[in-house]
C-alpha cells in the first residue's frame, strides 16, 4: 500500500487519468498543507500575470482549480467576477467548494476533450499545475482556445523540464502560426515547489500567457 504521506510521485508526472484521479482525492484533505509547507508559489505568481491582461470582472475558467487555492489565489490578486472550475479529482472539488470563490465546479478530464463548456465562455482561463498530467499539449491548448473569446487569454504553466522534453516552445508557436493565439508571452523558469525534497531547485515552472486570436 502506497504510503499517503509519500508524494515523490508527484516528479514521475503520471498521465494516466485514473491514476492522477486517484492520487489526488488520497490528497486532498491535506493538500494545502503540504503546498504550503512547499513555498507553492504558482497561484499567485500566476494570478498576478493573468492579471495583466484579463479584467477583474472577466469570466475565469480555473481549469484544473483543484482544492481551491487557484481559486483563492485569483480573488486575492482582485478578480471579482465568476470563476469556474473543473477537476479530475471529485475530493478535491468537494475541497475547494469550502473556498467559496466559485460560481460553479464540475468534474472533468483534461485528456477527454472537447470539453463539456461551450466555445467562447470565458474571458481568460488559468490552467496551473496541471498539464503535466495531460500529454497532447496542442490538442488541450486548441480546446482551451475554444473556451475563451476572441482577446481573451490562457494562462498555463509547465514544469521546465516537461516544457522542452514536450516541445512546448514549438507547439505554442505552431498554434500562433494557425491563428489560434496571438501576442504569446513565455516567462523565464521560476521557483516551482523549493520547499519540495523531489523538486527543490532542480525542476523549475514555466508561464504562457497566450492571447486567443
Amino acid at each position: 500500500m502506497q504510503d499517503k504521506d509519500d508524494h515523490s510521485w508527484l516528479k514521475q508526472g503520471s498521465t494516466s487519468s485514473s491514476e492522477v484521479e486517484k492520487s489526488y482525492d488520497d490528497w486532498a484533505t491535506t493538500y494545502d498543507e503540504d503546498l504550503v509547507d512547499w513555498d507553492y508559489r504558482a497561484p499567485a505568481d500566476a494570478a498576478r500575470l493573468l492579471s495583466a491582461t484579463v479584467p477583474r470582472d472577466g469570466r475565469i475558467l480555473d481549469a484544473g482549480c483543484g482544492t481551491g487555492l487557484t481559486g483563492a489565489a485569483l480573488k486575492a490578486a482582485g478578480f471579482s467576477g465568476p470563476i469556474d472550475g473543473i477537476d479530475i479529482s471529485q475530493t478535491s472539488l468537494q475541497q475547494a467548494e469550502g473556498h467559496g470563490v466559485y460560481r460553479k465546479l464540475q468534474q472533468a478530464d483534461m485528456q477527454q476533450l472537447p470539453l463539456d463548456i461551450p466555445d467562447d465562455a470565458y474571458d481568460g482561463l488559468f490552467c496551473i499545475g496541471v498539464l503535466t498530467y495531460v500529454p497532447d499539449t496542442e490538442a488541450v491548448l486548441r480546446d482551451f482556445a475554444r473556451v475563451v473569446q476572441k482577446g481573451g487569454t490562457v494562462l498555463i504553466s509547465q514544469r521546465n523540464d516537461l516544457f522542452e522534453e514536450r516541445n512546448y516552445a514549438s507547439v505554442i508557436e505552431a498554434l500562433a502560426k494557425a491563428g489560434i493565439f496571438s501576442n504569446v508571452k513565455v516567462t523565464e523558469p521560476q521557483p516551482y515547489l523549493p520547499g519540495n525534497p523531489d523538486f527543490g531547485a532542480e525542476i523549475l515552472v514555466i508561464y504562457a500567457a497566450l492571447e486567443v486570436a
